[in-house]
């Protein structure tokens, strides 16, 4: 009888044994998958334009940017992202909006992204916060005026839209949004910026052609994690950052992997002001702390700033990030009073249904435009109220404050002479496995 108990035992205890390692090796990932962290941003393009209408309308975007897990690729750029419209919301009636003729009330679309599909056809689902989409994206960067891109250079990028794909759904959506009334779209090519709410493990490794190209790179690509305003953000405030993928010093050395977290402090902010003051940021860090937990030292600059192109920022050569004024907007406005003051001097220079409707477009949109019909008078004080409006933006209006917010891209300069030249607060990562040579 006892060694019948002995036996069951022995058995029982076997049995959970046994269980209890199956369970501990469910939970581990399998030995070729990558587990891509929560928090991970996902930047995503947007191929084809679409209309705005109503929640849960499938959306489909591009992967414009590898999500790296330490030094290894994770999700390759190029990667399909698939999600939905998770919900619509409307804004107020901008003043502006209306004195030019739009009474649309602006719609925004929070998206939420579930599923990646690899170039191989792997799909994975995933779950990410919900974002907007910022469309027209530009990255502002100081360069040495040696550097600077010529007229000729300046002209053919200010052409490539025109040889972008879906030529005729992009002019639809251009004639549709000069309407008083119309539908919204998110544009093509609007990017969104989406954060992995649960970390996900991803297949084997990929082939890492990039591995060379970053050794390259001259810069520290970062994604702030703490929001900017010039008019906000007070001087002294502390920032924090993170790295999306590695960066190599000139010996190919290792110095952050992906998931480094950055600190630093705002130095100086200005708000805008009237009569055309724009706001100035000034920011930089001064430490960082790999994944592991190695706090170093680090002197790094602002060198560029990816934003939506309306902001119209400028950086400088000591990392000071502007708010500017478009020099055609200072051009075109008093040039814009030329039209009405030769109809006042010569009313026949108005005489035709196309005249008077280009005078009356300048200030009311295709409503001006009809209005302006009526008479030449009419179309007079339409053209010199677009004029009147297009000074008082160019010159006396408030100016635009710097607007940088979670997950705006930024490219740091890094003091790598303080490196070589053994300062005890400036030291390179040193841990096995983190520092890799090529």
């Amino acid at each position: 009888m006892k060694s019948y108990i002995k036996s069951v035992v022995i058995s029982c205890s076997a049995f959970a044994a046994s269980a209890s390692l199956g369970a501990a090796q469910d939970t581990q990932p399998p030995q070729n998958m990558i587990v891509v962290g929560a928090g991970n941003d996902l930047r995503c393009r947007l191929e084809k334009g679409q209309r705005i209408t109503k929640s849960d309308e499938p959306i489909t975007a591009k992967l414009v940017e590898p999500v790296y897990a330490g030094t290894t690729i994770a999700i390759p750029e190029g990667s399909t992202v698939k999600g939905h419209v998770s919900s619509i919301s409307s804004a107020p009636r901008r003043k502006g909006q209306l004195l030019r003729g739009d009474f649309t009330r602006p719609r925004t679309a929070q998206v939420t992204f579930d599923k990646v599909i690899l170039p191989d056809g792997t799909a994975v689902e995933i779950h990410t916060d919900s974002t907007i989409g910022f469309s027209d994206v530009k990255t502002a960067q100081y360069l040495p005026k040696s550097q600077r891109p010529g007229v000729r250079q300046k002209m053919k990028d200010a052409a490539k839209p025109l040889f972008e794909p879906n030529k005729l759904q992009r002019l639809s959506e251009a004639a549709f949004t000069s309407l008083p009334y119309h539908p919204e779209y998110l544009d093509q090519g609007t990017i969104f910026d989406a954060a992995l709410l649960d970390a996900v493990g991803m297949p084997s490794p990929v082939n890492q052609p990039e591995t060379h190209a970053l050794l390259g790179d001259n810069y520290l690509h970062i994604r702030l994690l703490t929001p900017l305003n010039s008019g906000m953000s007070a001087a002294g405030s502390v920032i924090e950052a993170v790295v999306p993928r590695p960066y190599y010093n000139q010996e190919h050395v290792l110095l952050y992997p992906a998931g480094t977290k950055l600190e630093g402090t705002v130095a100086r902010a200005i708000a805008a002001g009237w009569m055309k003051k724009n706001g100035e940021l000034l920011f930089s860090f001064h430490s960082a702390q790999t994944p592991d937990g190695i706090t170093t030292g680090m002197r790094a600059t602002v060198a560029g700033i990816e934003a939506p192109g309306g902001q119209r920022l400028a950086v400088g050569q000591e990392g000071h990030v502007k708010a500017t004024t478009s020099t055609f907007s200072r051009l075109r406005a008093p040039v814009s009073l030329i039209g009405p003051s030769r109809a006042v001097a010569d009313p026949s220079v108005d005489k035709t249904a196309w005249a008077r409707a280009g005078q009356g477009s300048k200030g009311f949109g295709l409503l001006g435009a009809g209005a302006a019909q009526a008479s030449v008078t009419t179309a007079i004080g339409f053209g010199y109220f677009g004029g009147a409006m297009n000074v008082y933006d160019a010159f006396l209006a408030r100016g635009s404050n710097v607007e940088l917010p979670v997950n705006t891209p930024v490219f740091l300069r890094i003091d790598e002479k303080s490196y070589q030249s053994g300062g005890t607060d400036l030291q390179p990562v040193a841990t096995s496995g983190n520092i890799r040579k090529h």
